[in-house]
């Protein structure tokens, strides 16, 4: 079976650009301008990081409000509902990103997806909730990222839409061992009407920049086929189509090739040329600890039941933590978290992080720290790597500095930095892809709305 058409253009000026990749693939062919039409970005982290290869650009969301303008829609919402945690939310993710004023320009609502309304839904007898606004748009523009991700592999449309999950359902997607297998049932119950891949970045051992790395990219993939669009992305990633779990479900389901010669490509044909290899699994102790010449810890692979709020809390623990403690050797200690792994027990010095850690290890008897929580909370993160590792006096240090540079954080006058984000200060990044462009949109006049419109 032939796959509807991919678009792959190389971007210069984010809105022609965009123009020509919507053109291409035809992706406003079923869209009428009476209709309601919701983006979905993937704003997750409203976190001060370097949001390269980890957010949606907001000069593409700006090109895709603008084109919509010149539809003639007016019933345009942005919804997201990011990773809540140090007293950043969803709000503060779409100001720091300035899609509150792009919003505001153009007139369109912007939507905190985390507070619903919901809907109870049944996906292979696991029930979970998805937002209203997603399930009843007309007109459902999925805008994801092209990243990897260290645990599906790569995170493109297919799972961007579990960001329009309740919080409490986005952790049920991991702690059910399914990830991949409810990935593939949500698209069967939200349908994307155009998925837009930003590649203005792309990121190596997604999901986040504190283990991944960032690189330049300038492409744009679009489609009306959010298989195809993924097929084709994961394809650019370097990453096998057959290797992403929800994606050999789907196909085996609707009987589609998962060989990207199955796909029509419009635009830029030549797929070799834009292949890259990159790895999708990061090592914590390679990409965080021996920069801070930090030994004697270790994070082992927790597999797809590690969810991305227990996945965040840690992270920004463990950041917390080394700033106060580089070129320390911790002797052997591990951290162990989600539902899979299992607490080697001649390790002296362990955690077991999270509900899921500690209910998969119950029957064994231990002498870790255990945190519990879903997600734990941060400052008990914080006390609990400070208890395991360092002695009682310099915990008590330790604890009082990191404590008080997170509420830093948090009020936004201090933020970390990661010897590895230096060279975002390069020129391959640009900040201003993630601020609103300072023109003005021109006037559509009445009868170039209405060119080509159903």
């Amino acid at each position: 079976m032939m796959a509807m058409g991919v678009s792959i253009v190389k971007m210069s000026e984010p809105l022609e650009s965009l123009r020509k990749a919507v053109a291409l693939c035809d992706g406003f062919a079923r869209l009428n301008r009476h209709d309601r039409v919701l983006v979905k970005p993937n704003v997750a982290y409203g976190l001060r990081l370097p949001p390269y290869g980890i957010t949606t650009t907001t000069s593409i969301l700006e090109g895709l409000i603008q084109l919509l303008a010149e539809r003639g829609c007016s019933d345009i919402s942005i919804a997201e509902g990011c990773v809540e945690m140090l007293g950043f939310d969803t709000k503060k993710a779409y100001a720091r990103t300035q899609i509150d004023k792009l919003a505001k320009r153009y007139g369109a609502r912007l939507i905190d997806l985390n507070r619903g309304p919901f809907r109870q839904v049944d996906l292979g007898g696991v029930k979970v909730q998805i937002a209203k606004a997603a399930l009843e748009t007309d007109f459902l523009i999925n805008v994801p990222v092209l990243k990897t991700n260290g645990v599906t592999k790569v995170s493109l449309g297919f799972k961007n839409l579990k960001g329009c999950l309740s919080p409490a359902s986005k952790a049920k997607f991991h702690v059910t061992k399914r990830l991949n297998h409810l990935i593939y049932l949500l698209n069967e119950v939200l349908r994307s009407d155009l998925t837009v891949i930003d590649g203005t970045y792309m990121l190596e051992n997604g999901p986040e920049i504190v283990l991944g790395t960032a690189h330049r990219k300038n492409l744009i993939i679009a489609g009306q086929d959010v298989f195809a669009c993924d097929v084709v992305g994961a394809t650019i990633l370097g990453i096998d189509p057959s290797e992403v779990g929800y994606l050999r479900e789907f196909a085996e389901a609707h009987g589609r090739s998962l060989n990207i010669d199955a796909i029509q490509i419009k635009g830029e044909e030549d797929i070799d040329a834009l292949r890259e290899q990159l790895s999708w699994k990061a090592d914590v102790a390679k990409e965080l600890l021996a920069p801070a010449g930090i030994t004697g810890l270790s994070l082992p692979y927790p597999g797809e039941s590690l969810c991305s709020r227990c996945y965040a809390t840690l992270g920004v623990a463990l950041v917390a933590f080394i700033g106060e403690n580089s070129n320390r050797d911790f002797g052997d200690a591990a951290i162990y978290c989600g539902g899979e792994l299992e607490q080697e027990t001649h390790r002296q010095k362990t955690i077991l992080y999270g509900n899921c850690a500690i209910k998969n290890n119950s029957l064994k008897p231990c002498t870790s720290i255990k945190v519990k929580g879903c997600p734990p909370r941060l400052t008990d993160t914080l006390f609990a790597l400070c208890k395991l590792l360092l002695s009682r006096p310099r915990a008590l240090r330790v604890m009082s500095v990191a404590l008080l540079k997170l509420a830093g954080v948090g009020i936004g006058i201090y933020d970390y930095s990661l010897p590895k984000w230096k060279r975002y200060r390069s020129g391959m990044f640009d900040k201003r892809h993630f601020a609103l462009s300072r023109h003005r949109p021109r006037e559509i006049d009445s009868e170039s709305r209405q060119l080509g419109l159903p």
